[in-house]
């Protein structure tokens, strides 16, 4: 449990810029819900609707996609600047020129194996649309991809890696790791829950931004944090 604690601790000493760092997370999520995309929000979160896409047309459609390529690029940078973060204090480096470094090498890896990752998932649900056991099938489609890539940013970012080289180093530890990734994945879960039941009894549409928000600058950085913390484990001085 030393990565959590060490993570409530960089979380608690570097709040200030971690707040500056994880605004534009809540952005990302807006981004998709400006557009005439068929966009749902569970958990604070903003989701595609599948099943709605075949109603759109071509220019709907590639307003959509250039939404969700935005969204999905402001979250690689910001995950990049949460870790550059870390580093930055096990290191001793300064952030602000490796932050700006960052955007033309670190976050455009990582942007192009989670929008390789959001493809495959969608092609996906687009084969197995009539697919009998569809539910149990994406779940556990999603469940490997998420394990599988679960410490690509920090091997991006801390270690440098090159995208086949992290996605596999992310795997082998993410197996080695596997107890405190599902530690991670439960905590995530019930803190979205609570924070979805908490801002649940505001009046609509305030409740659904809120917790957006509360998602977007508390309990995402936190478990990035975490995660990379689990990650630099491997990493002697790092216990």
């Amino acid at each position: 449990m030393r990565s959590f604690d060490y993570s409530v601790e960089f979380f608690r000493e570097r709040h200030k810029l971690v707040l500056l760092f994880s605004i534009p997370f809540f952005f990302a999520l807006l981004i998709p819900m400006l557009v005439s995309a068929p966009t749902f929000i569970s958990l604070g979160g903003v989701f595609l609707r599948t099943g709605s896409i075949p109603e759109l047309d071509y220019f709907q459609m590639g307003i959509t996609i250039i939404a969700y390529l935005v969204s999905l690029f402001i979250i690689a940078d910001s995950i990049v600047n949460l870790n550059l973060l870390i580093k930055s204090k096990k290191t001793m480096t300064k952030v602000g020129g490796e932050v700006m470094r960052a955007m033309g090498t670190y976050a455009v890896t990582i942007f192009l194996i989670y929008t390789l990752s959001v493809l495959l998932m969608l092609v996906l649900q687009l084969l197995t649309f009539d697919f009998a056991y569809r539910g149990i099938l994406l779940p556990i489609a999603s469940m490997v991809l998420g394990i599988v890539l679960f410490f690509v940013p920090p091997a991006v970012v801390i270690d440098g890696m090159k995208p086949w080289h992290a996605i596999s180093a992310s795997a082998v530890l993410a197996v080695k790791k596997l107890p405190h990734v599902l530690f991670w994945a439960i905590l995530g879960a019930v803190a979205i829950t609570v924070a979805e039941f908490v801002f649940l009894y505001l009046p609509y549409p305030f409740g659904v931004y809120l917790t957006m928000l509360f998602n977007s600058v508390v309990i995402i950085p936190f478990l990035l944090i975490y995660q990379t913390f689990i990650y630099m484990k491997k990493y002697p001085l790092a216990h």
